[in-house]
């Protein structure tokens, strides 16, 4: 069905069958992934989707991750967004499988020094030895990119390794919970004073447990996902907000009708294919 958000999405395609970040900017894993979860369910964009597909097979690096775009040769957090795109269709050229076991394998920072992780629970009020996922290979981990990794390998069949990484992200996330419930970038503490929730990892986190441990969502979370939400008014964190209310069949009718009215005369938002493939996945209700 023809919609003016989706007519934005496939008139915004670029000629390579990716999508940026704006009309006519290059191409990006996390853009094009995206708004082929958004159109999967659409009729009137399966060309685009087969040609969006394409793009993330041809994106692949060869140790099986993801980058930022074409020209980025260095795998990262980008490769869940592939990976999650990738578990709907029946993939025979072995891109997902290589993405899964990139994603599955990527090393973290880790602390192994006694005083240094004695000072970092002191501190940052969380356990380093948790196993999370970082932004890039090497670094220390943080709440979006193990939450995109926990609803990239929780939409597999699990198999025991998968069920064993997704059981210590549950743990993880459960680790990193602010003080009253839901979740920022990191820590929930510093130098001993809390830190505030924010809408967007928030969002992503009860997507993620939602997805592999639903009962571990506390209404604390809920209730600061949606204060959060009100606050910032942005598109993006009322799109993830209102999607992961949706997935936990709840919902903000006020919050929708500001989303609403920021959508532009050209059917998107803010003139960006991602920020309006997450508005269209907020209206599905599903991820």
């Amino acid at each position: 069905m023809s919609t003016p958000a989706l007519d934005f999405l496939l008139a915004s395609q670029n000629s390579d069958g990716g999508w940026g970040y704006a009309q006519g900017q290059a191409s990006t894993t996390e853009a094009t992934a995206t708004t082929a979860l958004a159109l999967q369910n659409d009729a009137a964009g399966d060309e685009c989707y087969r040609r969006a597909l394409d793009w993330l097979r041809t994106a692949q690096h060869p140790d099986g991750g993801w980058g930022l775009s074409h020209e980025d040769d260095e795998s990262g957090w980008e490769t869940a967004w592939a990976v999650l795109a990738l578990t709907r269709v029946g993939d025979e050229t072995g891109a997902l499988d290589r993405g899964v076991n990139w994603l599955s394998a990527v090393k973290r920072l880790q602390i192994t020094d006694d005083e240094l992780q004695k000072e970092t629970r002191e501190k940052a009020g969380i356990d380093p030895n948790l196993d999370g996922w970082p932004w890039l290979p090497g670094e220390a981990t943080w709440v979006e990119p193990t939450a995109l990794a926990m609803l990239a390998l929780g939409a597999l069949p699990p198999t025991p390794a998968i069920l064993a990484r997704l059981n210590e992200a549950v743990r993880y996330l459960h680790d990193r919970r602010c003080r009253g419930g839901g979740w920022n970038f990191g820590n929930p503490i510093m130098l001993g004073g809390s830190l505030p929730p924010r809408a967007h990892p928030t969002a992503w986190a009860i997507l993620a447990l939602a997805r592999v441990a639903p009962e571990t969502i506390q209404p604390e979370d809920v209730t600061a996902l949606r204060a959060e939400m009100q606050r910032d008014g942005g598109a993006l964190a009322l799109a993830w907000g209102l999607l992961a209310l949706r997935t936990l069949d709840q919902n903000d009718e006020e919050a929708a009708a500001r989303l609403s009215a920021q959508q532009r005369p050209d059917g998107g938002w803010n003139q960006n294919p991602y920020h309006t493939a997450v508005a269209i996945l907020a209206t599905q209700g599903h991820l």
